[in-house]
């Protein structure tokens, strides 16, 4: 191992420093600098935009119906955030990204605690400059959240069952230990039940999927289930489920047979894959770090006894098999699930960063200490290493520094092929060979520094991590690009002057563009055959009672045609941009058309004053 000691050891812990405090500021880079992205951040935005309106924290409504499809936490802190700072796209992103910034703490303070001080700074790096928490860090949706609950509830049951083998050891099986380990156990179940109130029931199967075997290893199970636990989740959750029970009496039935069974066993809400869907997502999802774990597995196999890790005292080290069952269970179950997104595996991101920390780390004592002893000993090593003149590389340094070489090589290819054949395409899309360029020279260059600086930790680490910490710089362009095709911002922007006169109302003519109610702060009227447009399974299920229900956004899929014929109020009509009939019988109706994209059309207002309500002949002959 190549940590030196002294001056050059405190320059590299400052540039690991550094590094961190870079990778928290790059997940805040242009948090709002693009819309809202439709359907997910348009339609979880206005969620918690209408829950601050309203001051109703209990039921999650979009455009004023329930909206069951997730639970409450997620949209409540993110109504929250809107009630004290303002509906925007930043404002609406804090949650998700405060979230990550914890994600990120807790790791790093988890790998100080197993692998010592230096440990702990790569693994706050890779837990926040991968490409998927960089993702998730920076959208409006409820995985960044759920992970970061996911992960404590697994750090508490692993201090626990070490709080129960420590007073094994000092032969106090009854004392001081055991009430630690319960603390911990509750604080698990406790991180659990958070995680139910933002995302559902996976936030019980993920971390009980990896502690349970691993509790029954280190001969530890009643730490798990010590009863305070189950009882301190359901003093969490019981509570709003009754609530949301008295609301809307089908719930339970919903969130538990729909949103859960079905989900996992079924392809019903068409969100399938196979079976091998995410071990490509999670590899490329934690570069560079999948890289270093991989490349540093040599180094533990020497210390594999069957199935039990021993350090150097002879007793049981389950770090590594504590980590691997965190990853590959948890994988086993969101690849025989029929339902996948790339952010379901968010969760195990931590993990890879915990792993990679470990490879890294010049003092492995077992139960997750460095001791003094420990440090000396690292610092002999590093020492006689030095003397000798052999630098030698870290684990797995060169391996990540060489898959940063080759897929920038990939994406420079990649441009001079796009360069060499010319072709028209959108906007958003003629700026990514730009991107694949600008990316693949930085994944080169960061390749080359790492692959030189390979012997030293806070080198090699800064410098895997800076292509991911360049990408929302880079990729800032087009996302903008990407924001104005998939969010209803413009469309908004087209809009709003009209709605200064009193009674104004916008009309979705079987469209609901999510993010538009967000940024015109009202919802709008929809029409509809099945309320697909909305986006929501239950809204879905129970059309026919919500189209029937009093004050409903809902109307019937015809009932727009009366409207523009009638013309009692200033209505703005707003369809899809291909649907030529119903654009064609707004049009006949004489009114003006306010935007026009590839996307949607608007038209109005209707002013009876216009004359807009003698056209009932002129509609129905336009109609299909």
């Amino acid at each position: 191992m190549a940590w030196r000691g002294g001056s050059e050891s405190r320059g590299e812990g400052r540039l690991l420093v550094a590094a961190c405090v870079l990778a928290a500021a790059a997940l805040a880079c242009q948090l709002g600098g693009y819309p809202l992205l439709d359907p997910d951040e348009g339609r979880n935005a206005e969620v918690a935009r209408e829950m601050a309106a309203a001051g109703d924290y209990l039921v999650p409504r979009l455009d004023g119906l329930p909206y069951l499809d997730k639970p409450v936490l997620f949209f409540a802190l993110d109504a929250a955030a809107q009630r004290l700072l303002g509906s925007s796209e930043t404002v609406a992103r804090v949650p998700a990204l405060l979230c990550s910034l914890a994600a990120m703490a807790v790791t790093g303070w988890f790998a100080r605690r197993l692998y010592g001080r230096e440990a702990g700074w790569v693994a706050a790096l890779a837990a926040g400059a991968a490409p998927l928490p960089l993702a998730f860090a920076r959208t409006v949706i409820f995985d960044s959240m759920l992970a970061l609950w996911v992960e404590l509830a697994l750090i508490a049951f692993y201090l626990s069952i070490e709080a129960i083998e420590a007073a094994t050891r000092r032969g106090d099986p009854a004392g001081g230990g055991s009430a630690a380990a319960a603390r911990w156990s509750w604080l698990a179940w406790a991180a659990m039940g958070l995680g139910v109130l933002t995302k559902g029931p996976v936030a019980l199967a993920v971390p009980l999927l990896a502690a349970v075997p691993y509790a029954a290893f280190r001969r530890a199970s009643r730490v798990v289930w010590h009863p305070v636990g189950p009882l301190l989740l359901a003093a969490l959750v019981a509570p709003w489920l009754w609530a949301m029970s008295r609301e809307v009496p089908d719930f339970l039935h919903y969130a538990l047979v729909t949103e859960t069974w079905q989900r996992v066993t079924t392809d019903e809400l068409r969100r399938t894959g196979p079976f091998w869907y995410f071990v490509p997502l999670l590899l490329a999802g934690a570069l560079p770090w999948t890289a270093v774990a991989a490349g540093g597995w040599r180094g533990w196999r020497g210390r594999l006894e069957g199935l039990a890790w021993r350090g150097a005292d002879g007793r049981r080290d389950g770090r590594i098999l504590f980590l691997l069952l965190w990853i590959a269970l948890p994988l086993l179950l969101f690849s025989l699930s029929q339902s996948k997104r790339p952010q379901y595996i968010l969760p195990l991101i931590p993990a890879v960063a915990l792993l990679a920390a470990g490879a890294w780390s010049p003092a492995r004592t077992p139960g997750g200490q460095q001791a003094a002893a420990g440090e000396s000993a690292g610092g002999r090593e590093a020492g006689e290493g030095n003397r000798a003149g052999a630098l030698h590389p870290l684990p797995g340094a060169r391996a990540a520094a060489a898959t940063w070489l080759a897929l920038g090589g990939l994406l420079v290819a990649a441009f001079l092929v796009l360069l060499a054949r010319p072709r028209a395409l959108p906007a958003y899309v003629a700026r990514a060979p730009g991107l694949a360029l600008a990316f693949g020279l930085v994944a080169i260059g960061a390749g080359c520094l790492a692959w030189l600086g390979a012997a030293r930790r806070g080198r090699a680490a800064a410098a895997l991590a800076l292509p991911v910490m360049l990408l929302p710089a880079l990729a800032a362009p087009l996302m903008r690009d990407v924001g104005r095709e998939r969010s209803a911002r413009d469309l908004a922007a087209a809009i709003a002057p009209f709605l200064a006169t009193p009674g104004t109302q916008v009309v979705g003519i079987a469209v609901y563009p999510p993010s538009l109610p967000f940024y015109l702060r009202r919802t709008i009227l929809v029409t509809s055959r099945r309320g697909r447009e909305l986006t929501s399974n239950y809204i879905i299920q129970s059309f026919a009672r919500w189209l029937a229900a009093p004050s409903t956004p809902l109307r019937p899929a015809g009932w727009w045609r009366g409207a523009v014929a009638t013309c009692d109020r200033p209505w703005v009509f707003v369809t899809w941009s291909d649907d030529l009939a119903d654009r064609a019988a707004l049009a006949a109706a004489g009114l003006p058309v306010v935007f026009a994209s590839d996307r949607f059309a608007a038209y109005g207002p209707c002013h009876p004053s216009a004359g807009h309500g003698r056209v009932r002949q002129a509609v129905a002959h336009a109609a299909p």
